[in-house]
């Protein structure tokens, strides 16, 4: 079932064009709107329903620190940035998670294999649009 994925201005064109492949809906920060501020951009996939896609540390701090609302973020921690990496751990992601929405997905690597750490963001009402 194809989603709908929002992707932060470090998450390359690349890497649109493999979900979009996949018949996900992509939009993309550099094209919407590039160089807002974080807040600004996770209250635009909150508006789009779209789950995030983002190599930036500070979403984290947003939604749970901060109890910014979300509809779910994959986050790339990842020791090689290239476009061809990140599709790789998102490959990975998409085929073990039927359902992303509402959830904050760490992926790092360890030992030449992807890591994932998956925590449910439910206690964070979705009212900031």
């Amino acid at each position: 079932m194809p989603m709908k994925f929002l992707l932060d201005e470090n998450i390359g064109k690349k890497v649109a064009y493999f979900l979009q492949s996949l018949d996900h809906i992509v939009l993309r920060i550099r094209q919407i709107n590039p160089g807002i501020p974080d807040y600004q951009v996770l209250r635009l996939a909150v508006s789009k329903e779209s789950i995030l896609i983002t190599s930036d540390k500070d979403f984290g701090e947003l939604i749970f620190k901060e109890k910014q609302s979300s509809t779910g973020v994959i986050f790339l921690r990842l020791q090689d940035e290239s476009s061809d990496n990140k599709i790789k751990a998102l490959q990975e992601v998409l085929s073990k998670h039927k359902e992303i929405r509402n959830k904050f997905i760490t992926v790092s690597e360890k030992e030449g294999k992807f890591v994932e750490f998956v925590v449910r963001v439910t206690e964070i009402a979705s009212s900031l649009v």
